[in-house]
């Protein structure tokens, strides 16, 4: 199950092979066995999660799909806005920021019926190839905890590379989504210029709107080609 397609593991709800509340479960036991010592997903949102995958269950008993990705769990990155969840992007002087709108990639993503599991590790600001920081523990590769999983989507493709998630959004500038998805085998894509100030992602800067957007796209990271 943890290393199927996200295509694959929605065709299976589709066909009422497993539920949304079983596939939830498991990923949060996978996540309870293995991220100990990887470190990829750093925030949880276990009890909404499950709730939302009841939802959606219910929803596919009385033949109502919610979109292609109905009930399928999938992580996102800690720089994108997520109500309830802090946005710090592993820097201190945002430890304690919870922003008050969401993302509309985060928006999009329910619209579709993803169930998203928790929000993912970054190095300090975005501005590594690795994926440490003062607020999180280093996020390390699940093939080998001494190499590192790139960056800055480092915990995004850790994550999705061991199985404790189906895909992963991302944001790439200089190579945050094809820089991990090398290191941890997985297929990455940086689309056209995409990123926009009000996408609600961190940078730019909450309340003051600096930094660094040219060439900014958001994309996923992901374990088959189809997927993406």
């Amino acid at each position: 199950m943890y290393y199927q397609s996200a295509s694959q593991l929605a065709q299976h709800i589709l066909n009422k092979e497993v539920n949304s509340k079983e596939l939830v479960q498991g990923f949060i036991k996978r996540r309870e066995a293995l991220n100990p010592k990887i470190n990829a997903i750093v925030q949880y949102n276990d009890d909404a999660a499950l709730a939302s995958a009841a939802q959606l269950d219910n929803q596919l008993s009385r033949g109502e799909l919610q979109g292609p990705l109905h009930g399928v769990p999938v992580t996102v990155k800690e720089s994108f806005n997520m109500l309830g969840f802090k946005t710090t992007v592993n820097y201190p002087p945002l430890k304690t920021y919870l922003p008050n709108e969401e993302s509309i990639l985060v928006t999009r993503l329910k619209e579709a019926g993803a169930v998203i599991i928790g929000k993912t590790n970054v190095p300090t600001l975005l501005a590594d190839s690795q994926c440490f920081g003062p607020l999180y523990p280093r996020c390390n590769n699940p093939y080998n905890l001494e190499r590192v999983p790139g960056g800055s989507t480092g915990g995004g493709a850790a994550a999705v590379a061991a199985g404790m998630t189906s895909f992963e959004i991302g944001s790439d500038i200089g190579g945050s989504i094809r820089n991990p998805a090398h290191y941890c085998g997985l297929f990455g894509l940086k689309p056209t210029q995409n990123g926009h100030a009000e996408d609600g992602h961190v940078p730019p800067m909450p309340n003051n709107d600096t930094g660094y957007l040219d060439m900014n796209s958001t994309g996923p990271l992901a374990r088959t080609m189809a997927d993406i």
